[in-house]
């Protein structure tokens, strides 16, 4: 890897514990502060667009921190040579939870003597057996509570064995709810009298045998990978962009850029999944409060794996590191972070000519990855660069699904019986992506585009005949759509001031994938926290403080932050530098086949250049000198 340092590469892990030296002493911080978050502040994008290596810079760092006597959010910018640029109390904000705080209150939880003698109930009398996880109250909070303290409670399951299933003995009815900064269980609820299911949950190898054998699949590139590294730059194909990673989001591309025969041009200045809320479906005690948003209540980007050859990538793999803060400011390195590799996508394109010529091209694809573990679930972010010039972003979920436990054989209609007494409830995961594309440039706009029919006559005279329609998204309101599949409907982004070569404006789709629609009421406390999910597309114009569709601060929230708050000034967002929001994702009604493991489910989108090139960039791939010449 270059030595070479770009003002968007991720802060390394001697910057980030500089920048916490510096933001002690500057800012007077004691041992009641706690480091909430800790990124990378990103230049201005007319910097970046003017930046040329070798040009001086600082490197910055939005800090948030915690005041656990004040209660109260700060944030603070600051350099790695501890100059301050700002200082600012967030009124009535809440940090998310932090590690070292779940590590507390899940001891302060084993210690309770209320606790305990729950348990003993339960015929449990070693609390080291017992897996407890700590859950933000993702629902109506008991009112004698909600007094605006800093709440989490704790689900637990039973683990008999030191090999056995984390999820497959739920201890229903029983949770502690801890106050995090008093360090103290302030409530236990203990309602039901469900017996702990017994059915073992074996999933590891060694407990199944790994019956099924295949012989070895060999991935070979003898000449090495066919892309390039500089620092945090990929050049690959005709593609170059930056690779970025951020506490809060996790993987995050930057600057991408399409070589187009003499000349480079500008796809998006930045892509992320800027949000991930997980609501369940479930009314029983067990379930409902479980609403957690994964990115802003607990910083996705903490929870990254350190991935390795032959089980989380395959092939001829280059790897980062990241860094992230812990909440006492200690810095922690996660090895193989991202993984970079190629895949072979088979047939790019191919035509037979009436002379029986063929033509065939082999497809590429350019992969960037990495895998999160947030309690019993991995959520794996890919996104993939094509040879046609098109990017495409696929979560792949898996993991173990959540468990509760109810009377078997008993009418439980939001949950799935997977084992006698087991049970897994039925929930949603919506993700938000925040698209800040520069199509050719800053000024674009967005067109919203539908396929219809006439009613038989004049205009469709045989009754086969369809046309598109193009409708403008001027403003922000205009811009709150829905897919329709009974339309085909996508949008567009596409540069207003720049023409193709016959005459159409320059741009790229956006083509939904599989996805759902939230099924919580938007007057729940869910449905208020998280309006952004209501919505398939948001537009807004482009404002460095607008990061988070559910706002800045999710945890505890009252609700109406992020994108229903800024866009109800109804901005225009016609021919201007403009961001897309675009949520997805699945609605999980488990299986029976998801127990004792929960196999890949996937969703995403795909950007598709439309109007964009004179011609495919996929003319000018070459095939494979594997392949067999007869293909020609």
């Amino acid at each position: 890897m270059s030595d070479f340092r770009h003002p968007l590469d991720p802060l390394s892990s001697e910057e980030q514990a500089e920048i916490v030296a510096h933001a002690r002493r500057v800012w007077q911080l004691g041992d009641h502060h706690l480091f909430a978050m800790l990124q990378l502040e990103e230049p201005e994008k007319s910097f970046i667009k003017s930046f040329k290596q070798g040009d001086a810079f600082e490197r910055f760092a939005r800090v948030t921190i915690w005041d656990r006597k004040l209660a109260v959010v700060s944030e603070g910018v600051i350099s790695t040579k501890g100059d301050a640029k700002s200082w600012k109390i967030i009124p009535g904000a809440k940090s998310p939870v932090l590690g070292v705080e779940s590590e507390i209150a899940i001891t302060v939880a084993r210690e309770d003597s209320g606790v305990i003698q729950a348990l003993a109930k339960r015929g449990i009398t070693d609390v080291s057996t017992v897996h407890m996880e700590t859950w933000p109250i993702g629902a109506q909070i008991p009112k004698h509570l909600d007094d605006g303290r800093r709440l989490i409670w704790t689900p637990m399951w039973h683990q008999p064995t030191p090999d056995a299933n984390f999820y497959a003995h739920p201890i229903n009815g029983l949770h502690a709810i801890v106050d995090i900064d008093a360090q103290e269980v302030v409530a236990i609820e203990d309602n039901d009298n469900i017996p702990i299911p017994q059915t073992p949950g074996p999933y590891r190898e060694s407990q199944t045998g790994g019956s099924i054998k295949l012989k070895e699949l060999m991935i070979h590139q003898p000449d090495g990978a066919s892309f390039g590294l500089a620092g945090w730059k990929i050049n690959w194909e005709r593609w170059n962009f930056r690779i970025g990673f951020d506490q809060r989001e996790g993987l995050v591309i930057h600057d991408v850029r399409f070589k187009d025969e003499a000349s480079e041009r500008t796809i998006a200045h930045r892509l992320s999944i800027a949000e991930l809320v997980i609501p369940y479906g479930d009314p029983s005690q067990g379930a409902y409060r479980k609403n957690a948003f994964d990115t802003g209540e607990f910083g996705l980007g903490n929870f990254t794996n350190s991935l390795t050859l032959g089980c989380d990538c395959l092939g001829e793999i280059v790897y980062l590191d990241a860094s992230v803060t812990e909440g006492d400011g200690t810095v922690r390195t996660i090895k193989n972070a991202i993984c970079m590799h190629e895949e072979d996508f088979g047939i790019l394109w191919k035509h037979v000519d009436v002379d029986g010529h063929t033509e065939v091209r082999r497809g590429r694809r350019f992969v960037a990855s990495s895998i999160v573990t947030v309690n019993n679930y991995e959520y794996g972010y890919f996104w993939y660069f094509y040879q046609d010039g098109s990017i495409e972003f696929e979560a792949k979920l898996t993991g173990i699904v959540l468990t509760l436990a109810d009377t078997p054989g008993k009418d439980h209609p939001s949950a799935t019986e997977i084992e006698p007494g087991l049970w897994a409830p039925y929930h949603q995961h919506i993700l938000c992506a925040r698209l800040d594309l520069d199509i050719d440039g800053t000024h674009n706009s967005v067109v919203e585009v539908e396929s219809f029919a006439h009613p038989i006559g004049e205009k469709n005279p045989y009754g086969g005949a369809y046309e598109t329609r193009e409708t403008i998204l001027e403003n922000e309101k205009s811009a709150q759509r829905l897919i329709d599949p009974m339309t085909s409907r996508f949008w567009k982004v596409i540069n207003p001031n720049k023409q193709n070569h016959v005459g159409g404006h320059v741009g790229y789709k956006l083509i939904p994938g599989h996805t759902t629609f939230p099924l919580a009421h938007e007057e729940s406390v869910l449905g208020k926290r998280a309006g952004f999910m209501y919505k398939h597309l948001w537009v807004t114009p482009n404002k460095e403080e607008e990061r988070y569709p559910a706002g800045d601060y999710p945890f505890q929230h009252e609700g109406g932050a992020g994108l229903p708050d800024w866009t109800s000034a109804n901005r225009s967002t016609e021919n201007t530098d403009v961001v897309l929001w675009y949520v997805f994702g699945t609605n999980h009604i488990p299986r029976t086949e998801d127990w004792p493991v929960m196999p890949v489910e996937r969703t995403g989108f795909h950007l598709k250049p439309s109007g964009f090139f004179r011609r495919s960039p996929a003319m000018d791939v070459a095939s494979s000198e594997s392949v067999d010449p007869q293909c020609h």
